[in-house]
């Protein structure tokens, strides 16, 4: 008979220096896609900067407010309100990994469609997290590229 708790802490869990998650799609094969590492953190700060921040009802203060700048001219103003809210979201909800630099880019003649790339780290590790926000004339307020 095989201990549920045990085979779960050596096969899903991961160690304690290791990392492991599930995408919430399917492989061809129809398995859960696995990834792991620095890949695990890259989709964990895409989640919640893409997630509204009070949307979860038991976790109101996770999210971000940068469905708020969806609509605003790509000014200075913007990119610090932008760039500080992205800064501090990370620095408040996951203490795993350093923010190493973040920039924004415009995508767009109008400066109302940008992305947000921030250079995290864990470790020796680096990644680069990528968050597209659409101008006003595209059907969803945020993509993921």
């Amino acid at each position: 008979m095989i201990n549920t708790e045990k085979f779960f802490a050596k096969n899903i869990a991961g160690k304690n220096d290791q990392i492991y998650d599930y995408l919430p799609a399917t492989s061809t094969r129809g398995d859960f896609q696995r990834i792991e590492g620095l890949d695990v953190l890259i989709n964990s700060i895409r989640t919640l900067l893409l997630t509204p921040l009070g949307y979860y009802p038991f976790d109101p203060e996770y999210g971000s407010e940068l469905y708020k700048k969806v609509f605003d001219p790509l000014d200075d103003v913007s990119r610090d309100e932008i760039m500080f809210e992205v800064t501090e979201r990370i620095k408040n909800f996951d203490n795993r990994i350093d923010v190493v630099d973040s920039q924004i880019y415009e995508l767009s003649t109008d400066g109302k469609s940008y992305r947000v790339d921030v250079v995290i780290a864990r470790g020796k590790l680096e990644g680069t997290v990528s968050v597209h926000l659409p101008g006003p004339n595209h059907q969803f307020a945020f993509e993921d590229e």
